[in-house]
């Protein structure tokens, strides 16, 4: 069921009037039981005896990021349904005509046994090796995809990213405490933004696949049986396959464990895929491929405000540690 509302807040969307309307079937008894707020608004609650989880961009601070909530809507409202994917089932989606604000519920699977795993929680190499079977699994059921390239809301993004801040907040950030083990050169603003724009040229005219493109810890889930699931569906966009490979794999291990795992992590990732009907490039071409698209992944933590800051240090430290350890910004010509 899809459902217009007006500009929302958290407490109007918990009420038993709305919740009747949006889950079309009488409610009459609502209790929240965990809230977590970031930019998005997420919240756990009993629907009478049901278990659910909203997702909105709620209050006056969220006001910027709403249309952002539009797009995990139609995710899960028009992609979802189509894709080799484990996420959580939803059973509401609506985006407001004129505010664009949109809001997702989903069943709570928490009651079912399901750990959602946070930013910084420890992986292995077993784990990574399972989420890059998941996103091999997307990228291979929307490889170079039609359909997909004529929708204009899944375009590429990530070349505009480096719009959000000028070179002078953008320096304040990476030469403040997020700086620690990152070399200076590294740490230049125009290489970290210019490195999209090289990005976006080394892979104008290749093929494309839906990705995730924010791939952290803290955007997966393990289901009760051990196998991996993704959430937070806001970054999603049709571009390289290895803008997902790069960025979980940076982000999610630590760069003694990333050194030593991270060749044989591509390989698996590209055997599946390859079992999957999408022939896998040349080695070579894919890992020069993979070093490359890591500085997308230490571009989207080095401008990164509203987190933790434990969490911004760390994912600086992994990501910005990876691009150093493979020269990316020469790689790209930055």
């Amino acid at each position: 069921m899809t459902f217009n509302p007006a500009p929302l807040d958290a407490a109007e969307v918990l009420s038993p009037d709305w919740l009747t309307i949006a889950l079309g079937r009488p409610v009459s008894t609502v209790t929240e039981v965990w809230r977590q707020e970031n930019v998005a608004t997420k919240i756990r609650f009993t629907a009478d005896d049901e278990a659910l989880c909203v997702k909105g961009y709620f209050g006056p601070s969220s006001a910027a990021f709403i249309a952002t909530g539009s797009r995990e809507a139609r995710f899960y409202s028009e992609l979802a349904p189509m894709l080799p994917l484990q996420t959580p089932a939803c059973v509401y989606t609506g985006i407001d005509p004129e505010t664009k604000h949109g809001v997702v519920i989903m069943r709570d699977l928490v009651p079912e046994g399901t750990t959602f795993l946070t930013a910084l929680s420890p992986y292995s190499s077993d784990q990574v090796a399972a989420t890059l079977e998941q996103l091999a699994a997307m990228h291979a059921a929307t490889w170079d995809s039609a359909p997909l390239q004529s929708l204009p809301w899944v375009a590429p993004l990530f070349e505009s990213y480096a719009n959000v801040l000028p070179d002078e907040e953008l320096a304040a950030l990476v030469n403040g405490p997020r700086k620690e083990g990152i070399p200076e050169e590294v740490r230049q603003p125009k290489r970290i933004k210019g490195a999209l724009g090289a990005l976006a040229r080394r892979y104008a005219g290749q093929p494309s696949c839906l990705v995730h493109a924010d791939a952290h810890a803290g955007n997966l889930y393990e289901s009760a049986d051990g196998r991996p699931g993704l959430i937070d569906w806001a970054t999603y966009q049709l571009v390289h396959w290895s803008f997902d490979v790069a960025y979980h794999v940076g982000a999610v291990l630590e760069p003694e464990q990333r050194a030593a795992s991270e060749r044989d992590l591509l390989a698996h990732y590209l055997d599946h895929r390859a079992a999957l009907g999408v022939p896998a490039p040349p080695f070579d071409d894919a890992w020069a491929d993979f070093r490359a698209a890591l500085a997308y992944g230490y571009f989207m933590w080095a401008i990164t405000r509203r987190v933790e800051e434990r969490v911004m240090l760390t994912f600086n430290r992994r990501l910005g540690t990876a691009v150093t350890d493979h020269d990316s910004y020469a790689l790209l010509g930055v």
